[in-house]
């Protein structure tokens, strides 16, 4: 019998919530896993990371922002199996940056109510995260 070898991998991402309770969303470039789907700011955690040092390293990344690790709060968490890695994706919120969100890494960003984020195509870990901030803002 073979045994496989199964890694886990942290993905921590973040749902920023403007003062008209709308969130922003990216769309994936063409080429990249899960292209042209909608996703929430964020990525992978390195070694010798935390999920919150990561987080605030990836949002400057990939939409220019500054977040405050004390600004920041966990909300839920997914899981997604894909090629032999586990991956646990941890969904943060924030009503509180520094610096207008632009696009570094998505093809577009988009603020959007928590009601019609149904209406985006989403990575299928998603599904969960965006329920609980339906639940949250709804």
């Amino acid at each position: 019998m073979q045994i496989i070898e199964v890694k886990n991998q942290l993905v921590s991402i973040i749902a920023l919530i403007d003062d008209e309770n709308k969130i922003l969303i990216g769309k994936r470039p063409v080429g990249k896993v899960f292209e042209n789907l909608w996703e929430f700011p964020g990525g992978k955690v390195k070694k010798n990371e935390t999920v919150e040092q990561a987080l605030i390293r990836e949002t400057k990344e990939e939409i220019n922002i500054d977040l405050s690790k004390n600004c920041i709060a966990p909300l839920v968490f997914s899981t997604y199996e894909n090629e032999n890695v586990n991956i646990i994706i941890l969904l943060f919120i924030s009503r509180k940056w520094y610096l207008e969100p632009i696009c570094k890494f998505h093809t577009e960003l988009r603020w959007v109510k928590a009601n019609n984020l149904n209406n985006y195509n989403m990575p299928p870990a998603n599904k969960f995260l965006v329920t609980s901030l339906q639940d949250l803002l709804l």
